[in-house]
């Protein structure tokens, strides 16, 4: 293939690439409402993935195993999947370039399926199991706090180089659990361990949501990492 057939198809190819993402409406660094008026409206295509960016699909999410061995709790989840950040709402977008921080907020209702094992105490009661989960968040709160240097590209343009994270949860309205195969299919037991999950959803969320969280938002924050170092600042913000 000549140089000039492969250049061709290269210029195409990255048409094709940014083609799945809306047009992203500029604004000013100080106009945080602008912001996350154009980042909400480039959430859904983002959130599908982008396989030519190294884009993953926020939703549904693939999680291979998730692991919590916390406070008497042994919890593995394997071949989970989430569901619900498509439908996110940005409740804070900020770019401070004097202290180089972006703070992003969002909200969302989450469910997330998958095979668990579980063994050892849940708080005050013990629990054994090996079956089916599903885990209902509803108004799951997310903040993250995400220093940032600013970079030049390949073609001498700035660009923002996202170098971190830090998060803060919280579940506002709801929590619910379901297990499948409790303690080897004893109704009574399982029937018990449910109600007492499903009483005490903030405790649980508050004392596991942690280990049960990171995995999803170092993928949330791969996207925005990768969505940045694509787009050079000129064509985001406004000094």
């Amino acid at each position: 293939m000549s140089v000039q057939l492969t250049s061709f198809v290269f210029v195409i190819q990255l048409a094709m690439i940014f083609a799945e993402i809306p047009p992203i409406h500029k604004c000013k660094i100080s106009d945080t409402a602008c912001l996350m008026t154009s980042a909400q409206s480039a959430l859904p295509a983002m959130a599908v993935g982008i396989p030519e960016m190294n884009l993953e699909p926020l939703d549904i999410m693939d999680i291979d195993k998730i692991k919590v061995d916390l406070a008497g709790l042994k919890l593995g989840i394997k071949d989970a999947h989430i569901k619900g950040l498509k439908g996110a709402i940005i409740d804070k977008l900020s770019i401070d370039i004097a202290k180089k921080l972006i703070t992003l907020v969002f909200h969302a209702d989450v469910v997330m399926n998958g095979h668990y094992k579980a063994s050892g105490r849940l708080l005050i009661l013990p629990i054994n199991g090996d079956g089916q989960t599903t885990i209902k968040l509803k108004n799951l709160v997310i903040e993250m706090i995400m220093p940032f240097e600013i970079r030049k590209n390949s073609d001498g343009k700035d660009f923002i180089e996202v170098k971190s994270y830090k998060y803060k949860y919280d579940v506002k309205t709801n929590a619910n659990f379901r297990l499948t195969n409790l303690f080897n299919g004893n109704k009574q037991l399982s029937d018990t361990m449910h109600n007492f999950m499903n009483e005490n959803w903030k405790v649980l969320v508050q004392e596991f949501g942690t280990p049960m969280l990171d995995i999803p938002n170092a993928k949330i924050f791969a996207v925005i990492k990768t969505f940045f170092k694509s787009r050079p600042m000129e064509d985001v913000i406004e000094m």
